[in-house]
């Protein structure tokens, strides 16, 4: 039996770098959950719309419907989309000319907790200072809250058909032909989230066969998805299958780790690369802003640069680089947690549109995803492998975020690994597929530097 905590006096203590999360029931309780519904609420106008949307959970359907009652207190009409992913909501969002909205999943970050995410009348996530604003609100809770008169309170409003008509818009951003005709096959690794009720259906609709992994409902684990296992999985039956390439969704649908037709991950460099080379409207669109994280790689800020491109450096902050986009009128954004950003489709980061985009450039180039980014510039790095036992491998992810969290490094999950920011020394750390091993990456113009870095961190990783 788990014994329910009380009120908190404070919201800051589910404030995770600018989004709100916590686990369900032991601290983000359900009424914690309708009354930021109510204080989310009061900042529309009476009879306004927002869109709400959760991953398959339970933890996220029970405090979903808590926020759904706090909201519809104030006069404020719901667009219920249940179970979807992130994309489709902010799409949702856009598509309806709706006020908000409020996506409530674990995340592949949040391993047991359940974070929720709001969007803005543009589909783009809030940023930090406007989830401040509703953590002042809940901690002068109930001053700033509207309760209107009972034939005032807000509708629920299904539709249906909204997961149709946005598979149908993908489509129309990428070249549908010549994708059907290079007769690709391909494996999706779907987490046990919305993805799978999209993904497969969407890639059918473009003409490429595809081997669909993990589309149902699973009761959460303490164990991230995917992990370690259900990427190797996929990886594994991208070689048996002789399929040209794999995919594994992160559980909110808004990112992908992309492995190529021999198993292997490309990482998100050569991704990055492999847009701005190939993208028909990037390469169109020179003298136009790429927005980029300020931990990326002098390597590829000078391929950047020398495809005619400027740069501007935001932080990772929750909706900033959507924010920068527009700002901007940028024409490509990336950040170094696997997110991909194509204005001419939307302002926001949408794993199913990265992979039509990777299935497109492939069939235009009439080549795999290896060759064309086998070319691609490479920085100077420091590497190191730690054996681990078998054991530790499963929940080996999980452990190196404690690590992280504890010696408070900064740092970006990266699905498989993580990059730890230290100045101008980036390391990477990631669990190897192939092997019972931690790999380590350190970068920097300074070889020393990363030396230091990597001999540092090893020793305390050695420990775990």
């Amino acid at each position: 039996m788990v014994k329910l905590s009380q009120r908190i006096q404070n919201l800051n203590e589910l404030n995770k770098n600018g989004r709100i999360v916590g686990k369900a029931n032991y601290i983000f309780t359900p009424e914690i959950s309708s009354s930021i519904g109510s204080i989310h609420g009061s900042s529309f106008k009476v009879d306004e719309t927002v869109v709400i949307g959760r991953d398959y959970h339970n933890d996220s359907r029970m405090l979903k419907r808590a926020y759904t009652s706090g909201v519809m207190s104030t006069g404020i009409n719901v667009l219920n989309l249940a179970d979807c992913t992130f994309p489709l909501l902010e799409f949702t969002i856009r598509r309806f000319g709706a006020s908000g909205g409020a996506y409530f999943s674990g995340g592949h970050l949040y391993s047991e907790d359940v974070g929720v995410k709001f969007a803005d009348a543009g589909g783009i996530e809030l940023a930090p200072l406007e989830i401040k604003k509703i953590i002042e609100s809940y901690n002068t809770y109930p001053t700033q809250i509207r309760r209107v008169d009972p034939r005032m309170i807000g509708q629920i409003i299904a539709i249906p058909q909204t997961q149709d008509v946005y598979i149908k818009s993908l489509e129309q951003f990428v070249n549908k032909k010549q994708i059907k005709e290079a007769n690709l096959k391909i494996v999706v690794d779907c987490s046990f989230s919305p993805t799978g009720k999209i993904t497969p259906l969407l890639i059918n609709e473009v003409g490429v066969e595809v081997i669909a992994l993990n589309t149902h409902y699973r009761e959460r684990s303490k164990i991230p998805v995917p992990s370690v296992n259900t990427i190797k999985n996929a990886a594994d039956i991208v070689k048996a299958s002789n399929s040209h390439l794999g995919v594994c969704f992160d559980v909110d649908g808004s990112r992908i780790l992309v492995v190529d037709e021999n198993g292997l991950e490309i990482c998100f460099e050569d991704l990055l690369m492999l847009f701005i080379a190939y993208d028909k409207r990037i390469r169109n669109s020179k003298n136009s802003s790429v927005i980029l994280t300020p931990s990326i790689s002098p390597v590829i800020k000078n391929f950047i640069e020398e495809s005619g491109h400027p740069i501007k450096l935001v932080e990772n902050y929750p909706g900033e680089l959507s924010r920068q986009i527009r700002q901007e009128r940028a024409c490509f954004a990336a950040a170094d947690s696997l997110k991909f950003y194509f204005p001419s489709y939307a302002p926001f980061s949408d794993g199913n549109f990265i992979l039509l985009k990777i299935l497109e450039i492939m069939s235009i180039q009439k080549d795999l995803i290896s060759s064309l980014t086998k070319g691609f510039p490479k920085g100077i790095k420091v590497n190191k492998t730690i054996p681990v036992s078998a054991e530790a491998m499963e929940n080996m992810h999980n452990r190196l975020i404690e690590f992280a969290d504890e010696y408070e490094l900064k740092y970006q999950d990266i699905i498989n690994e993580l990059k730890i920011i230290d100045e101008d020394v980036y390391v990477k750390i990631k669990v190897a597929l192939n092997r019972n091993a931690i790999l380590m990456s350190a970068e920097s113009e300074d070889t020393r530097k990363s030396e230091k870095m990597i001999a540092k961190l090893s020793k305390i990783i050695s420990n775990l």
